[in-house]
């Protein structure tokens, strides 16, 4: 007498959590590798996140800042860039003098540099490129001083024309500069180097940054 008879297979979807491991008989996390790693094509993270343009890219790297251990992979995009430039119009300023431009970058987590000056005098005054009076005996037409410096938590900009005696208390002007905004995540302070040159015209340092 023949049997039939019938095996039922039955499939069951269980959740798996593991960790792999290469290199490393017990990793504790999802991929853990020891030793170097060499990418043959490329790695994605957040591919939505990217963007096929000049003014678009992303940059990959460590944050010295984070808390982790040998820092924190993290994708550096907006103003964490290594470099920004931001443009300002500073208009109807009095005299000549921008005694004090708060910018509210905080001097924490940026350094700033001033580039692209240019005055402009208001309609109707005599500017400060022209010489005070008759230019045989008035030949020295001064010099703009422009400066950066820390005030508080945050960055501020001065600029002056520190010779110039203006008569005129209606005189207006226009200061238009970029700031250049550079991350302290990708900059290091090597501190300042002193050089004393003792009355000479000429020096050296005593020796290369630290660091560098």
């Amino acid at each position: 007498m023949k049997k039939n008879i019938l095996f039922l297979a039955l499939s069951f979807s269980l959740p798996v959590s593991a960790q792999i491991g290469i290199g490393v008989t017990t990793p504790v996390e999802k991929l853990e590798v020891s030793g170097s790693t060499a990418v043959g094509q490329s790695v994605t993270i957040d591919p939505v996140d990217y963007v096929n343009n000049a003014a678009g890219f992303t940059i990959l790297g460590t944050d010295p800042q984070s808390a982790v251990v040998n820092g924190k992979v993290l994708a550096v995009e907006n103003l964490f860039t290594p470099l920004t430039v931001q443009p300002y119009s500073i208009t109807g300023i009095y005299s000549d003098d921008l005694t004090d431009l708060n910018l509210n970058i905080p001097t924490d987590k940026y350094f700033i540099t001033i580039a692209n000056f240019e005055a402009i005098p208001s309609s109707g005054n005599n500017g400060i490129y022209s010489p005070l009076a008759d230019p045989e005996f008035y030949t020295n037409r001064g010099h703009f001083t422009l400066r950066v410096f820390e005030s508080g938590p945050n960055w501020h900009v001065n600029i002056a024309y520190p010779t110039l005696n203006t008569q005129n208390t209606t005189d207006r002007y226009t200061y238009n500069f970029d700031i250049i905004i550079y991350s302290k995540r990708f900059y290091k302070d090597l501190g300042t180097i002193s050089v004393d040159f003792g009355g000479s015209n000429a020096g050296s340092a005593a020796a290369a940054p630290n660091g560098i």
